[in-house]
């Protein structure tokens, strides 16, 4: 009710003033929900006047006077008692028991697709998520992302988008041509066989251990010119094999090939097995390599250089120059401005006398032994979005430590003519652990099998001590669903943007305003509509009966929409999982101040609320990949 009332006081609005004489566009920003029973504010309101006054010379109470006196005369939509003027704002004040009703009415005829809305022409969204590197176990870093991507996507969904999920693997570059020379080297079948992810693993730490520790020496200065010599051949043996390796593999070396399908391979299947314990699917998982083996990078190098976006370097690489004045706005189709003329670089590459010392940003897609990087194969999958999907948005789930690297990429993009797709980076802060940065190539990760196993563990010990009414064969089910419950929630609800320090006690802990919490509200609300004969018609409510605890439930329960709206536009669930443990503490609130079954004269209403109250917490959970219990 509050979604589509919101709706019609935006048209009333614009109506109202241009009626009122002021010509002024009115976007969706112009009409904030307050507060429920703000007597000031109303459950409505407007600060539009004040911009109005301010281009036309005038007192903003009079502009909001006269706005809201023409809103009166063009009729305020159903629901809405009253408009009135408070120091200039304009302020809409509902009518209770027919918010009751409609919301009421709207909730149980929606029922799981209450929030849900239907596009005529929907957005087409491929979207890189979780995008682990095969070969290595998936961290907390990993889980941050999946979650992340995994709730944000199920809303655009609801919200009538058309998503594609594409499990973007880094399965491709020279760290795998280090892997393969490592392992021709090192490796052992056994080890593989009995544990291939940990043996891999090891070989990788221990490539980057040598070369660190031999790069170390040569800087330190050994004691002779021979041993100095000696630990120089050592070094440029192993980088030179990796690169080797890696380039036999671009070849389509059949044993480079062999070898390296038995990682992403093994990698996937470890993979799929965290993911169904997570609740999660995609519906791609084409890889880096995809783009390099299906011939795509050619494409776009090709592409790159036939229109003059690309040059070639004295080493015979292969980059895009990108200028300080191309970033503002390159993600946004309508607001990007780039220079694709090489004319420019090439001055000021004369003037430098050196790309590295050239007043521009080089974006390479070629290296100078003439393999490719991560900017050749994103390049491909924008060409493979566009020309495969018609794709509208490209969407990144990507940690904020590649944000530069991102808008160089939607600068090079637009230079490449991909001129009509949305591209959005939405980044998320990095993790650390309390004694440092994770660092995979040291060994210091938190991996993903960890932290569940800890939830696990931690929720079962919970239902050991306080489900007394849960059958033995049920505590490990139901200690699951709350461990999932309890790391999705944190993941979700913690700043986006904020970099976490990860305390593994503390992302798993039970206490406090966690999603165990939401979900033992949701269960709560079950075991009263249980207890019930059953569920009254929402025809045989009758709103006068309803206090205001009541009211102030509905007045939550409708605002559901709107918070899918906010989630939608700040491509972040958090709004979502912010506003579930806010109901969960007001429905908490009305089950301690009210009688529900039992009440005198609003019992038939108050069931319908609950029953309301669960299908909400019913459909937002299940946006963020939680559960609902029937008991805890």
């Amino acid at each position: 009710m509050l979604s589509s009332t919101r709706r019609e006081l935006l048209e009333g609005i614009r109506a109202a003033v241009a009626d009122a004489g002021y010509d002024r566009d009115v976007d969706s920003s112009d009409v904030e929900l307050e507060a429920f029973d703000d007597e000031e504010k109303g459950e409505f309101s407007s600060a539009l006047s004040f911009a109005i006054a301010a281009d036309a010379g005038e007192n903003p109470m009079v502009v909001a006077e006269s706005i809201a006196e023409a809103h009166r005369a063009h009729g305020l939509p159903e629901g809405v008692a009253s408009v009135t003027v408070e120091n200039g704002h304009i302020n809409y004040h509902l009518d209770a028991a027919t918010m009751a009703r409609l919301t009421l009415y709207e909730i149980t005829t929606e029922g799981s697709e209450y929030g849900a809305r239907e596009l005529a022409d929907p957005d087409r969204i491929v979207a890189d998520v979780s995008s682990p590197n095969i070969a290595k176990p998936l961290h907390v870093g990993h889980l941050r992302n999946t979650i992340l991507s995994d709730a944000l996507m199920n809303v655009l969904e609801e919200r009538g988008h058309d998503v594609t999920r594409d499990n973007h693997l880094g399965d491709w570059g020279t760290q795998f041509g280090n892997l393969l020379h490592e392992y021709v080297e090192y490796g052992s079948e056994d080890a593989f066989e009995d544990d291939p992810i940990a043996h891999l693993l090891d070989l990788y730490q221990q490539f980057e251990r040598r070369d660190g520790m031999l790069e170390d020496v040569s800087e330190f200065g050994a004691l002779t010119d021979e041993f100095e010599a000696a630990v120089e051949d050592e070094r440029a043996f192993h980088t030179a094999q990796g690169k080797e390796w890696f380039a036999r593999l671009e070849r389509g070396d059949e044993a480079a090939v062999e070898r390296w399908e038995q990682f992403r391979e093994a990698s996937i299947e470890r993979f799929e097995t965290i993911y169904a314990e997570l609740g999660v699917e995609f519906d791609l998982w084409l890889g880096e390599s995809f783009y390099a083996r299906e011939g795509w990078n050619d494409v776009v190098i090709e592409k790159a250089l036939d229109e003059d976006v690309a040059m070639r370097g004295p080493d015979d690489s292969v980059f895009i120059p990108i200028y300080d004045d191309d970033y503002e706005g390159a993600g946004d189709p309508a607001a990007a401005d780039v220079d694709p003329s090489l004319d420019r670089a090439r001055e000021l590459l004369d003037e430098a006398g050196s790309v590295e010392d050239a007043d521009f940003d080089a974006f390479y897609i070629v290296k100078s032994d003439g393999s490719t990087v991560y900017g050749t194969r994103d390049l491909a999958t924008i060409e493979y979005r566009t020309r495969e999907f018609d794709a509208d948005q490209s969407v990144y789930v990507v940690a904020s430590e590649q944000n530069r690297y991102f808008q160089q990429l939607f600068v090079a993009a637009r230079k490449m003519g991909y001129t009509d797709v949305r591209l959005e980076h939405i980044d998320y802060g990095m993790i650390s652990l309390p004694e440092g940065s994770m660092s995979t190539r040291g060994g210091q990760i938190v991996t993903v099998r960890e932290v569940l196993d800890a939830a696990t563990e931690r929720a079962r010990d919970i239902v050991h001590e306080k489900g007394r009414d849960v059958a033995d064969e049920g505590i490990d089910a139901i200690a699951r669903k709350i461990a999932l419950a309890t790391v999705k929630y944190g993941m979700v609800a913690a700043n986006r943007g904020k970099d976490i320090t990860f305390d593994i006690d503390e992302a798993v802990s039970l206490e406090g305003d966690t999603g165990p919490y939401v979900q033992y509200a949701t269960t709560r609300a079950y075991s009263i509509l249980e207890s019930a004969e059953g569920v009254p018609a929402v025809d045989d409510v009758d709103p006068s009966a309803f206090n205001d605890t009541d009211y102030d439930l509905i007045y939550h329960l409708g605002r559901y929409p709107l918070v899918l709206d906010r989630c939608e536009e700040r491509y972040d669930a958090a709004p979502l999982a912010h506003y579930l443990l806010e109901l969960a503490h007001v429905f908490n609130s009305f089950y301690h101040k009210n009688r529900v079954l039992d009440a005198e004269s609003a019992a038939a209403g108050r069931l319908v609320l609950t029953d309301a109250t669960a299908q909400v917490f019913e459909n937002g959970l299940g946006l963020l990949g939680i559960e609902t219990l029937a008991e805890m």
